[in-house]
């Protein structure tokens, strides 16, 4: 029912579909990463770049989730030797520091009294999907695959805030990254997908759902390390990641895109 719900525009559906096929080929092996875009590796020890340029051209995108300082600008050329469009994105996690400010966000911090917070499952109806893929595009912020939203292919937590209209108007997302049997990143959980309606900014919606889908997946889960990508310069995604406890690290995300399979040269905001 629920595997071939993709959102975004022709390429990025194409993509999430690729990606999600190549999980379910490469999910047993530890070597590799998804949330529920594409399939990437952890770091480069996990495989080396013509794999990683390998699973960029077979499913449109692809990253390695921790690449050292020093090697990115190594990284991004050899990226870029081989037709592809680099993409660096500062490593952002924490994770009894990011606990303890979920705690005190949800602790001070109420939705509005006109706003109902759902976490997505299997009986989440479609229009709710559509509701929160259009607003979530229109912020530039890419959905995962519908399977991941509603945890039931790896162990995700997706939130969304809905006004008295059941539009939705915000949303928040965490989901187990690598493989768990991964040596360094196996008990790590990806966080993010903020994103807010321009009509409900300053209300803080997304700061709250992100602080309780931190904690469900702690609760639920048991995941205690978060991380997340944010562009070098974006000021406002640097403070919501500091109100939630994480701090930058001293490695980087590097992804790529396949100019082919996405001419914007990008998956997401």
């Amino acid at each position: 029912m629920f595997t071939d719900e993709f959102f975004g525009n022709d390429d990025q559906r194409a993509v999430l579909r690729r990606g999600r096929s190549m999980a379910a080929l490469l999910g047993s092996d530890k070597r590799y990463s998804y949330y529920g875009r594409t399939v990437g590796l952890p770091e480069p020890e996990d495989g080396d770049i013509d794999q990683l340029a390998a699973l960029a051209k077979v499913q449109g995108n692809a990253a390695y989730g921790a690449v050292p300082l020093n090697q990115i600008d190594a990284i991004k050329t050899a990226l870029q030797s081989r037709g592809l469009v680099p993409m660096h994105y500062d490593k952002w996690q924490g994770a009894r520091s990011a606990i303890e400010a979920a705690r005190l966000v949800v602790a001070t911090l109420s939705l509005p009294e006109d706003v109902k917070m759902l976490r997505l499952d299997a009986s989440t109806p479609g229009h709710i999907m559509a509701s929160l893929a259009e607003m979530a595009l229109g912020c530039g912020v890419l959905p995962p695959c519908g399977e991941v939203l509603r945890g039931l292919y790896r162990p995700a937590v997706c939130l969304v805030a809905l006004d008295i209209a059941s539009k939705v108007i915000s949303c928040a997302a965490s989901s187990a990254y690598a493989h768990e049997e991964h040596v360094r990143h196996g008990e790590q959980a990806w966080w993010g997908m903020l994103a807010t309606d321009p009509a409900r900014r300053g209300q803080r919606l997304s700061l709250i759902l992100g602080a309780n889908a931190l904690l469900e997946m702690e609760t639920r889960f048991g995941f205690g390390d978060f991380m997340t990508g944010v562009e070098p310069g974006n000021a406002p995604s640097e403070a919501v990641c500091t109100r939630m406890g994480l701090s930058r690290a001293d490695v980087a995300i590097i992804g790529c895109a396949d100019p082919h399979a996405l001419a914007s040269g990008r998956m997401t905001k």
